[in-house]
């Protein structure tokens, strides 16, 4: 009698354990299938000779808002001493590095950017060659990326918060003329949106994320900043906000986190691949070693994605 209730029981907690693999096995696969669909979008667009186009939007650090070191780093209107643009992986510095690989194609500042809290607008460009993966899937050999920044005055945090929000959901295509007299559309119209900066969901509470546009295209999403997925991974991720990346921990918002993903995901990598590019970045940056970073950055990679409650 007993072993057979011994064995009553572990056959249930087999079967409990079973449900709860395919439970796991059939969200991951859900969110591969997000990626998967992403890139769908961006291969037919490479193959119609469109270029891949990332949105990044980054206030910049406000000692009003939050501690940014001191007076100068803190200075939220700013450009040529904030932490989050001057600095060497600061927005303002990073894409221009030498040997970084990329072309300012634009850079227009205060009036010029036609918007009083939009301090910044800096467009640059480089060439990748397209993965076999990709090429496979349709895409030319080689292909332009574009990355189109907006460094936002610290006190209009909340601006570049929304700007984000309703990007990310396919709202708000912003068209940018290149000196080629060419069109760029970036805002809600690009492949992949990013926010870099002081995380303003710690401070104001439950978020309205805005319903995604109509027939909206799968867009990536990119969240640098602390404790991004505390706040993010419960109401964000779905099949058109894909969630390339975000993080888990206090860190230093930067520029070189986010290049990495973004190149990461136009060699066609996997969430593997782009939440270690992330952290291998970001340890080269503020020189630690990549274990001790690896954990502060997270996507459905990660064994502990989807279990957190939401904030």
């Amino acid at each position: 009698m007993k072993r057979s209730w011994i064995l009553l029981v572990s056959i249930v907690l087999m079967m409990g354990a079973a449900g709860t693999a395919r439970a796991g096995d059939a969200a991951e696969s859900s969110e591969n299938g997000w990626l998967t669909a992403l890139g769908d979008r961006v291969v037919k667009d490479l193959a119609e000779g469109r270029p891949l186009v990332v949105q990044v939007h980054a206030p910049l650090c406000d000692a009003t808002i939050i501690a940014c070191g001191n007076a100068r780093l803190g200075d939220g209107d700013n450009l040529e001493t904030n932490l989050y643009w001057s600095t060497t992986p600061g927005f303002g510095k990073w894409f221009s590095r030498r040997g970084g690989g990329w072309k300012k194609m634009i850079e227009r500042r205060g009036e010029e950017t036609g918007d009083g809290d939009l301090l910044a607008l800096l467009v640059y460009r480089r060439t990748i060659n397209a993965s076999a993966g990709w090429r496979k899937r349709g895409a030319p050999k080689s292909f332009e990326v574009y990355v189109v920044i907006c460094g936002w005055r610290g006190k209009a945090i909340d601006r570049a918060l929304a700007a984000y929000a309703r990007e990310l959901s396919g709202l708000d295509e912003r068209v940018i003329e290149l000196p080629s007299s060419a069109a760029l559309r970036a805002g809600g119209a690009a492949h992949l949106v990013a926010y870099s900066g002081h995380n303003r969901l710690m401070d104001v509470g439950a978020y309205p994320w805005p319903a995604p546009a109509p027939a909206q295209q799968p867009i990536g999403a990119i969240a640098v900043a602390c404790l991004t997925a505390d706040y993010m991974e419960q109401s964000v991720p779905a099949a058109t906000r894909v969630p390339l990346l975000m993080t888990r921990d206090f860190l230093f918002a930067n520029a070189a986190p986010v290049e990495a993903v973004v190149l990461s995901f136009a060699r066609g990598d996997g969430y593997r691949e782009m939440r270690l590019a992330a952290a291998e970045a970001y340890a080269g940056v503020q020189k630690k070693d990549v274990k001790r970073v690896f954990g502060a950055f997270t996507n459905p990679h990660d064994r502990r994605w989807g279990k957190r409650t939401a904030q």
